[in-house]
């Protein structure tokens, strides 16, 4: 963008432009301003869409009042003895007053504005000793009941590329000159005056704008939200989900080029009125005045999310970014800019843990996610004072009754709660990000546990763990369980890890990259809840696994029906056509287990052997021996 040039004119270096007493330009000036002053308002400069742009990038416009605009204006009245003074700002169709003294109004019509005139030579001074001999003028612009205006004389306050944007300028009720030194006094202020616009413009450009992008930072979005607030609208928050490992893969000058051509995208839609902001990285923040849900819905979120899905030019790179979009209705889901925004980012983390493209908001659904990131702080005191301990809860030979392997299940030691049940805060870890520390921590007592066990001369079962999705994503999972093992010189007997089918449906091409791993290590794989809304054969026999849990949806109703008969009997005929072991899940009655072992199933699990209970009492059931219902 243009930035006002810090070298006007003198008056000695390029000529005044000083108009005779019968209204004529004097001398070599009189054949290039002839023409322009044959009309009664100036025809525009050559320049005049940049010209306009460069005025309105400066945010002086209409702006409040300004102490050190004052001060040059005083100044100029001072050097120049002149009643009447101003720094002016020339519009499309006005000029408005910066700062004036000596003038009743704050603005008038380009039409009648000798600053005008003065801006089409921005290198030179224009003067005018008796504005009454020009014929044409209107002695008295500011209306009647305003002074009359004799005598004027303007320097242009020039931009970077030659054009000017308005003048500082003096004025009288009656026709005189200035002297070659106040004219040099006038043409060295207005320099200042230029000067002191640039450096104020660099600065807000440095306090407001984003570097990266040119968009506006929060502060300024919010600025300008409260400014021009709207009745109603819709906010945005728009996450570009992978350019951290865009940034990994290619460097941070391909992911800062991306995130310009993004930020060009979203400009388009700041055109046509959209606030548009950079937060941070690779996130942007959009509010749409007037939009209503449902419409923006159908068009706006469309646009933006097809905008955004377009492949990006990088140097020789075409390069794909998928997004997730938050979106909030102000003020139906929120009556302030703060609140609003709040209720777009909690959809925005709805979008992310769901992994779909856009989410709106849902108060719903955002009192649970506050309910988890409330209990947060806590959560973090617990891990750091390991109140997150171990439970286990048998897997038994249906056939013999004996403990063949355990489940590892978490639970909250809480100091003044005592136990806490599971339900009330691991959907609040898995909300929080937590879950991959305390399933880290979960892993290693396992561990510790089961050498204990062997340590006594037991027969210490195998020790499955659960795997959240969080984990899945981690690139740090396969080695940390690594780690884990070398507690037992790799010995891989005392591990096993339990996934859910949800869990593997998100990223399927992940999941068999990172349990072949797990497996690589002698470590099983089981598929926990299964038959719960994802089954696929298609998966299933493409997934490098070695159980299956039936969940015990299933399990809890074999005996009530030959429907649910039905499918258990498939789950167990498919995992022997695979060669899987079938684990039954929540088996509570010595009828369903019967039920299993008739069809079957090779492991139960549930409180008709045990419910889940601490490592000590674990130890004493493996001493004693097969369990019985």
């Amino acid at each position: 963008m243009s930035a006002v040039h810090s070298r006007s004119a003198s008056a000695g270096s390029q000529p005044a432009l000083v108009f005779e007493r019968d209204g004529r330009p004097r001398g070599k000036a009189r054949t290039s301003m002839r023409s322009a002053w044959l009309y009664t308002a100036a025809l525009p400069p050559a320049d005049e869409p940049q010209r306009i742009a460069d005025l309105h990038a400066f945010g002086v416009l209409d702006s409040g009042p300004d102490e050190d605009c004052d001060r040059f204006v005083q100044l100029a009245v001072s050097l120049c003895g002149t009643p009447m003074a101003a720094l002016t700002l020339v519009d499309g169709e006005r000029q408005w007053y910066k700062s004036r003294i000596g003038l009743p109004v704050p603005e008038v019509g380009r039409d009648k504005s000798f600053c005008a005139h003065a801006i089409l030579e921005p290198g030179r001074l224009l003067e005018i000793p008796d504005v009454a001999r020009l014929g044409w003028a209107d002695a008295q612009p500011w209306g009647t009941n305003g002074p009359t205006l004799g005598f004027y004389a303007g320097v242009p306050l020039r931009t970077r590329d030659g054009s000017a944007i308005g003048t500082l300028c003096v004025m009288d009720h009656v026709a005189r000159k200035l002297d070659a030194m106040q004219r040099d006094a006038l043409v060295t202020l207005a320099r200042a005056v230029s000067s002191h616009l640039l450096l104020r413009r660099q600065l807000r450009i440095a306090t407001e704008t984003d570097r990266l992008t040119g968009l506006s930072n929060w502060f300024h979005f919010e600025s300008t939200f409260e400014q021009h607030k709207a009745d109603r609208g819709m906010a945005c928050f728009i996450r570009l989900k992978t350019i951290n490992q865009i940034n990994s893969a290619h460097g941070f000058r391909v992911a800062d080029a991306l995130i310009q051509q993004a930020a060009d995208r979203l400009r388009v839609f700041g055109q046509r009125g959209t606030l548009v902001g950079r937060v941070k990285r690779g996130l942007f923040i959009l509010f749409f005045p007037q939009a209503r849900p449902e419409e923006f819905a159908r068009a706006e979120a469309l646009e933006i999310a097809s905008s955004l899905a377009r492949p990006y030019q990088v140097n020789a790179l075409s390069l794909a970014c998928p997004v997730n979009l938050g979106f909030a209705s102000f003020p139906d889901d929120g009556r302030t800019l703060d609140e609003v925004v709040n209720a777009a980012d909690a959809a925005l983390q709805v979008a992310i843990e769901r992994e779909q493209p856009m989410a709106f908001f849902d108060r719903s659904v955002d009192n649970v996610l506050s309910m988890h990131f409330r209990l947060e702080p806590q959560l973090r005191r617990a891990l750091e004072r390991s109140e997150f301990v171990n439970y286990y809860q048998p897997k038994v030979e249906l056939a013999t009754g004996r403990i063949v392997g355990v489940e590892a299940l978490v639970r909250w030691m809480h100091p003044q709660r005592g136990l806490v049940p599971p339900n009330e805060f691991v959907p609040a870890l898995e909300t929080t990000g937590l879950i991959g520390a305390v399933a880290q921590k979960i892993m290693e007592r396992a561990i510790d546990d089961w050498q204990g066990w062997r340590d006594a001369g037991l027969a210490a079962p195998r020790i499955a763990v659960n795997v959240a999705a969080a984990q899945l994503r981690n690139d740090d999972f396969v080695p940390a369980l690594r780690r884990a093992l070398a507690a037992l010189q790799g010995d891989p007997s005392a591990l096993g890890i339990e996934i859910t089918e949800s869990v593997l449906i998100g990223n399927m091409e992940r999941a068999i990259d990172v349990l072949t791993q797990v497996r690589a290590l002698g470590v099983p794989v089981a598929i926990d809840d299964f038959g719960t809304g994802y089954s696929s054969l298609a998966y299933i026999v493409t997934l490098p696994v070695d159980e299956l849990k039936i969940d015990r949806a299933f399990v809890r109703k074999i005996t009530a029906g030959a429907a649910y008969e039905g499918i258990v009997r498939t789950c167990v005929s498919l995992a022997r056509g695979l060669s899987l072991s079938v684990v039954a899940e929540g088996v509570e009655t010595e009828a369903q287990a019967a039920a299993l072992r008739a069809l079957g199933c090779d492991l139960a699990q549930g409180f008709l052997y045990s419910p889940p209970v601490p490592a000590d009492a674990l130890a004493r059931m493996l001493a004693a021996g097969p369990l019985g219902p």
